[in-house]
């Protein structure tokens, strides 16, 4: 009783160390233009809880985000409790929601506004209800098919799963679900073939790391070989496969298929400390300096992640940024304010982004470029010139 009281003591502290670093992310960013297009534009859920999260507090950038950051929150003790019924000991149930809790690409959607969260949300429910009841929640997988585009993928996995279980009942009402999710999203596939493998395999190296990706797809591949397989193996490989071949010919939108991937964290500590157990205590060097080295990288890219503001002072050209659209509009729309300026007219994109700032569409012309007789309006961070914009 009292190591399961330490094991909850310690989840408590790794919930709000990461809370608190989100926290101090959080304000540092501004609204990009995707974001800024789903607050104004779109009909999902990340519109609809950011505007009601904004209606409730104010339209600021802890209130458009504040709903993702909960869900962060409910997500982590998801994969908590999926992988405590999962592998052999809580402290390996901890260790895997302090893995969930340091990959870059899951700090990084716990504060934007996109339906990563949710899709994750339900993905970890599902699992987990046939993880505890042995049986499909068919109520869930009818609400799934409504919700999110991204949910086709995971009823693909669910045709495999039944084949692979003999569930006929599953294999038809799969089927049919992922019909009706198709019918009412559908799935952008068209335009000139392009290989983009590469690139979509770049991008799930950032959500992972490079050592962890590496680890991942081995840990995927040592499980296909296991008579048995659980349901999160099957969601896993198939968005795998089929974030692969898609990019052979187009490019991926890897948040739509990402989030599944997530569910690989527990297979991933099975593996790893399965494989360190078995072995004798001074046969497990092998094991723990890969380890290391892995969760080195994995810390230093994370970090990365949440020092990426005063990463700019570094950076000869702040365009080149790798979070370059996630700043600047908060600060420039301060600095109009100060100035008396409520509305410009600019780009369409930085137009959207003000918007949410106050700055409405009229009145005198901003540009990015230098223009005769316009006033300079100077963005810094740390005392470094970032980024110059001219009012005229």
């Amino acid at each position: 009783m009292e190591s399961q009281i330490r094991i909850y003591v310690w989840l408590s502290i790794l919930l709000l160390a990461s809370l608190v670093a989100l926290f101090g992310l959080l304000n540092t960013l501004s609204i990009s233009y995707d974001e800024a297009q789903i607050f104004f534009e779109a009909q999902n859920f990340a519109h609809f809880a950011s505007r009601l999260s904004t209606k409730l507090f104010g339209q600021n950038d802890f209130a458009l985000r504040l709903p993702f950051l909960l869900l962060h929150f409910c997500n982590t003790l998801l994969i908590f409790y999926l992988s405590k019924n999962f592998l052999k000991r809580q402290s390996d149930a901890l260790f895997a929601a302090l893995l969930f809790c340091l990959l870059p690409g899951v700090n990084a959607v716990a504060l934007l506004v996109c339906n990563v969260g949710i899709v994750i949300f339900f993905t970890l429910l599902l699992c987990i209800i046939v993880q505890k009841t042995n049986q499909i929640p068919y109520f869930l997988l009818i609400a799934l098919a409504f919700i999110d585009e991204s949910f086709a993928l995971l009823f693909l996995a669910l045709i495999f799963y039944s084949i692979a279980q003999r569930d006929t009942k599953l294999l038809f009402a799969s089927l049919l679900l992922f019909a009706l999710n198709m019918y009412l999203f559908g799935l952008s596939i068209g335009g000139h073939p392009k290989g983009y493998f590469l690139d979509a395999n770049g991008h799930l190296m950032l959500i992972f790391s490079p050592l962890l990706y590496l680890y991942f797809l081995y840990t995927l591949y040592r499980y296909f070989n296991a008579k048995t397989k659980p349901l999160m193996w099957y969601i896993t490989f198939c968005a795998l496969m089929f974030i692969w071949l898609l990019s052979l010919r187009q490019r991926v939108q890897i948040e739509l298929f990402a989030p599944f991937l997530l569910l690989g964290i527990p297979l991933m500590t099975n593996l790893y400390l399965s494989g360190l157990r078995v072995r004798l205590p001074q046969f497990r060097a092998r094991y723990r300096i890969p380890f290391l080295a892995t969760f080195i990288v994995l810390l230093a890219v994370s970090v990365t992640l949440f020092l990426s503001k005063p990463l700019f002072v570094f950076i000869p050209d702040s365009n080149e940024h790798f979070a370059h659209r996630h700043f600047i509009a908060k600060e420039l729309a301060n600095a109009l304010h100060k100035k008396g300026v409520t509305s410009v007219n600019t780009d369409e994109t930085l137009q959207l982004r003000l918007k949410f700032y106050g700055i409405q569409k009229g009145g005198a012309y901003l540009y990015a470029s230098p223009t005769s007789g316009a006033k300079k309006i100077p963005i810094s961070y740390y005392g470094k010139n970032i980024a110059t914009f001219y009012l005229k």
